[in-house]
């Protein structure tokens, strides 16, 4: 005859693994627990029940306890609980060891992006120069029929290609010959396409955003001497609010 098959444990194994047998009848015991559950009615006895389960897996006495000198009632669980409540409980204040910042409570501005979109083509630039061309010009107009009329800010990022230092002439470095784009491009949006003045923050990123990477003759970088024309979802007079706030 066959020998029938061992459903033990095989040898070497963990103190705490079980057959298939035992997790089934464990299941099954589970389940009679649920419907036991459902047929108290009284709040007192349910109260028991649910007070001996949670001594049981360690939720307040019995197993599962921390080896300190605390109460031994507490359990890891009540244990995360109290110290979650503490923390909220405690004032969160920042603190710094730089100079420049005094007080107790320092105040910090909150940050408003909102979603962003470049508007029209990108108006480029001749190597080192700052002027509008005429292909710039109509670049321009075709950018103030989408902007004009809204109250939305408008970000004026001024680039420039790493090989225009040597072409910047009268610009000591990419950041103020980037600037002088930007500034540019907002002057001309004002002063020929009656733009409003207010809605304009003028943003330097110099050579630190390329569109054409790994590329050197002037043909190849025209793409990064670039102004480009940026629109947000916020709105002026939502920016004009005081959004400063004491961190407490």
């Amino acid at each position: 005859m066959p020998k029938k098959k061992c459903k033990c444990p095989p040898p070497g194994a963990p103190d705490w693994m079980v057959t298939y047998g035992d997790m089934v009848t464990l299941l099954l015991c589970f389940f009679v627990l649920i419907v036991a559950f459902s047929e108290i009615k009284k709040e007192d006895e349910f109260n028991a029940v649910v007070e001996e389960i949670q001594k049981s897996f360690g939720m307040k006495g019995g197993g599962g306890k921390l080896p300190t000198d605390e109460d031994p009632e507490l359990s890891l669980i009540e244990r995360l609980e109290t110290i979650q409540f503490q923390k909220k409980k405690e004032p969160n204040r920042s603190t710094t060891e730089e100079q420049g910042v005094e007080g107790r409570e320092p105040r910090v501005t909150q940050v408003r992006e909102g979603m962003k979109f470049i508007v029209g083509s990108r108006v480029e630039f001749e190597p080192g120069s700052a002027d509008i061309s005429p292909t710039a010009r109509r670049v321009l107009d075709d950018i103030a029929e989408k902007i004009r009329g809204t109250n939305n800010v408008l970000e004026i990022r001024g680039h420039a290609a790493s090989a225009e230092i040597e072409a910047a002439g009268r610009y000591r470095d990419l950041d103020r010959l980037s600037f002088a784009r930007a500034a540019a491009v907002r002057d001309y949006l004002v002063d020929e396409a009656e733009v409003r003045a207010d809605r304009f923050v003028l943003i330097t990123v110099a050579d630190r955003q390329p569109n054409a990477y790994g590329v050197y003759n002037d043909a190849a970088q025209q793409p990064n001497r670039r102004v480009e024309v940026v629109q947000s979802e916020n709105i002026i007079q939502d920016m004009r609010q005081p959004q400063d706030f004491a961190s407490r």
